[in-house]
């Protein structure tokens, strides 16, 4: 009896033993864990098992733990559109209405949406993603069936609840930071959305999604680095928004320049706020993106309505709309610009790029709200305000936009094309005419002038830093020359015109520039005018040319006198007023020129 007793005993313990080893490799297989660490959990002392085995079952399982997992996403995600297709053959076969299918597919869509929020809240990326990729394949074609199928909703329509689902997307990736899912619903919302554009044939709406696509991924990257994203989102919108502009002055287009200019308000607006908000708020410095991208969007947005504007002549109201908003917009960037003085070392790359912006907008925006006369007093008054602030700014910056303002005002209002006839043109045919804003322009660009030679000349020590005052120089003594001729001429020499004496003509005009380039050799003794005596040779280089092709063939003995005379002159003068000593005006960038000033930028 003993012996059947022990015997029984040694059977119970044997059997355990084989029903612990069982559940020790079931346990490993669930949890992919390795079994050596749960037997010795379990049962310490028990005999571990051969290396060579341990190894292989070390290797195996992790291996069939991710197949498993990954059968079991499949699965799942199968489900889940099984569970859709189940509502889409419901509706087709008429056993419940169009319009509560879809409702009720948007509704499965949304808790697929909360089950990857939940997923992601504990931990489970992998499954998150697989939710959230499932809630995007459901929604997404379901938006497009609603308008092209169901008609339920139209393309306008379809496009605006895209951009809502989209958007919910990228908040449940952002809020669990789900890079993955963020992707996916960008790239499932731009193909949507231009499937929903081929079917309306409308641009508008699918365009404004991918401004407010490029608008979120620009904050995704601000707040979360993620910074891949934001670049394919802006290259589509500032694509779309171009793309509208060429549409709308097509023939029949239902999308009119109205439209397309609102558009293009909107990409400058959204992108140019988003950098504001960013450098100025958020204290950061300027980045290559937002460089390129202010580009773009200017590019798509100035240069489209540009574009609209120059070919259509109905749209007059729309383009002084756009022109408003441009202007404004450039306005605002010249006082984010300006918020910058001051502040840390790090910012002072903020004050130029936000200065260009504020420029380039300015300048387009006011070509397209105004014309001729109007564009030239502005952009004068504008010359001289960016001269005054270039001052206690200390800023060489807006030295630079006042010499820009008033070249262009030169340009537009008509003085450099009187000071190149009544300089260069032909004497028997009739030269341009100055008008008022001609002489305001000049006006404008003399005060630029004298402004910028009451600051410090130290801080022009180079030529990018002189530049500025010497093309202000430059349009002042031109347009000075132009006038003087174009007043002298008619009752000196009885022109322009066919009866005027080419001699007499050629002569006054010598007049004219030798007493000009001795002018500016006498103002170049100052330091302050230094940029006035470098003129001073190439002016008197050119009279000389002149007095060789213009004033020798067509000249009389009496007016060829005259011309040779002051030009010898003037070839004397002009040496011996170049200064000398310690009064020597140094050429930019030679050496011993003083360093710019610490408040250049």
């Amino acid at each position: 009896m003993p012996d059947r007793l022990a015997e029984l005993e040694s059977k119970v313990a044997a059997l355990s033993g084989q029903l612990a080893r069982f559940g020790e490799r079931l346990a490993v297989l669930e949890t992919a864990r390795p079994a050596a660490a749960i037997s010795g959990a379990r049962r310490a002392g028990r005999a571990a098992p051969p290396a060579a085995a341990g190894r292989e079952l070390a290797a195996a399982d992790p291996a069939l733990g991710m197949v498993s997992a990954a059968l079991s996403l499949a699965g799942r995600t199968l489900l889940v559109l099984a569970g859709a297709f189940v509502l889409r053959a419901m509706t087709d076969s008429g056993a419940m209405p169009g319009w509560l299918g879809v409702a009720l597919g948007f509704a499965y869509a949304a808790i697929w949406i909360m089950v990857a929020d939940r997923a992601a809240r504990v931990g489970q990326s992998l499954s998150a993603g697989v939710h959230g990729f499932s809630a995007l394949v459901i929604a997404y074609p379901l938006l497009f069936e609603s308008a092209e199928k169901f008609k339920l909703l139209g393309p306008a329509a379809a496009t605006g609840a895209l951009a809502l689902v989209t958007t919910a997307l990228l908040a449940v990736a952002a809020l669990r930071r789900m890079q993955s899912l963020a992707w996916m619903a960008a790239v499932g919302s731009v193909f949507t959305a231009m499937a929903l554009m081929l079917l309306g044939g409308r641009m508008v709406p699918g365009t404004l999604l991918f401004v407010l696509l490029g608008f979120e991924t620009v904050w995704l990257a601000y707040v979360l680095d993620w910074h891949g994203l934001r670049w394919p989102a802006a290259v589509i919108a500032d694509l779309a928004v171009l793309g509208l502009a060429l549409r709308a002055v097509l023939p029949g287009a239902v999308e009119g320049p109205g439209t397309a200019m609102l558009v293009q308000v909107v990409l400058l607006a959204a992108y140019q706020a988003s950098f504001a908000t960013r450098t100025l708020i958020m204290h950061r410095a300027v980045v290559p993106f937002e460089v390129v991208q202010t580009v773009g969007s200017v590019a798509a947005g100035l240069g489209g309505a540009a574009y609209v504007a120059a070919r259509t002549p109905g749209g007059s109201a729309s383009a002084v709309a756009f022109g408003a908003a441009a202007t404004v917009l450039g306005l605002a960037a010249y006082g984010v610009a300006f918020a910058f003085r001051g502040r840390r070392e790090q910012d002072r790359a903020n004050f130029p790029f936000y200065a260009a912006v504020a420029l380039l907008l300015v300048a387009s925006g006011t070509t397209i709200l105004l014309d001729g006369a109007r564009l030239g007093l502005t952009w004068s008054l504008l010359a001289v305000i960016a001269a005054v602030l270039a001052g206690p700014l200390g800023r060489r910056t807006m030295a630079a936009h006042a010499a820009g303002y008033a070249v262009g005002a030169a340009v537009v209002t008509g003085l450099l094309s009187v000071a190149f006839d009544a300089i260069v043109a032909s004497a028997e045919r009739a030269w341009a005419a100055p008008v008022g804003a001609t002489a305001v322009a000049w006006l404008a660009a003399g005060a630029c002038a004298w402004l910028g030679s009451r600051g410090s000349a130290d801080g022009r020590s180079t030529l990018a830093s002189s530049l500025p005052q010497l093309m202000v120089v430059a349009v002042t003594a031109v347009g000075a020359a132009g006038l003087l001729a174009w007043l002298l001429v008619p009752p000196l020499a009885g022109g322009p015109g066919a009866g005027a004496s080419r001699g007499a003509v050629a002569t006054v005009r010598t007049v004219v520039l030798v007493g000009g380039t001795i002018l500016l050799a006498w103002a170049g003794r100052r330091k302050a005018w230094r940029e006035a005596g470098w003129l001073a040779y190439p002016v008197l280089v050119a009279t000389g040319v002149k007095v060789l092709f213009d004033d020798l063939p067509g000249g009389r003995p009496a007016t060829l006198f005259v011309s040779f005379g002051l030009y010898g002159a003037a070839l004397l003068i002009v040496p011996r007023l170049r200064p000398r000593g310690g009064e020597k005006s140094k050429a930019p960038g030679r050496a011993g020129d003083a360093p710019p000033a610490a408040g250049g930028a």
